[in-house]
């Protein structure tokens, strides 16, 4: 008896998609809010890389027959801001909520206050010789404007 044995590929159909991510801001932590509905949470997977301050999330799952939606979402993740080894992840009812805790600003940390004085310094030379030569060359305009209409 002659027993073959045949090996059938399915090849699978994916869809690619963006989870929608909205971000809220509160005082201690940030949270990435991303909907994935008809998700399951082995359907998904979300590792954070706390060397290279990265999260990744990405995911699978089947629709109908061969077809299946996916998707893949990276973000970036300042260690300046975050405690990065402090992330987590909850997901409830069909929500992936990423919280983010921030480090506590030091008390000699005056370089994020865009409003500081050595900001405002900054700025003020920045501008300053742009200023000059605008109100430089008005001076000169009506200077000359004013010889042009005695002068006639």
């Amino acid at each position: 008896m002659d027993v073959k044995s045949e090996v059938v590929t399915i090849i699978r159909s994916y869809e690619d998609f963006m989870p929608y991510c909205k971000l809220q801001k509160e005082e201690l932590q940030d949270t990435y809010q991303i909907p994935l509905h008809g998700f399951k949470i082995e359907q998904f997977k979300v590792s954070v890389n706390d060397k290279k301050g990265t999260i990744k999330i990405e995911g699978q799952r089947p629709m109908d027959g061969n077809r299946w939606s996916r998707f893949r979402q990276n973000f970036k993740v300042s260690p300046h801001d975050y405690r990065v080894k402090d992330i987590y992840a909850r997901f409830h009812n069909g929500v992936l909520s990423l919280a983010l805790p921030k480090n506590k600003p030091s008390d000699g940390d005056h370089t994020s206050n865009p409003f500081s004085f050595a900001n405002k310094i900054y700025l003020l030379l920045r501008i300053s010789p742009a200023l000059l030569v605008g109100v430089g060359g008005y001076g000169i305009f009506k200077y000359l404007k004013s010889m042009y209409v005695i002068g006639s």
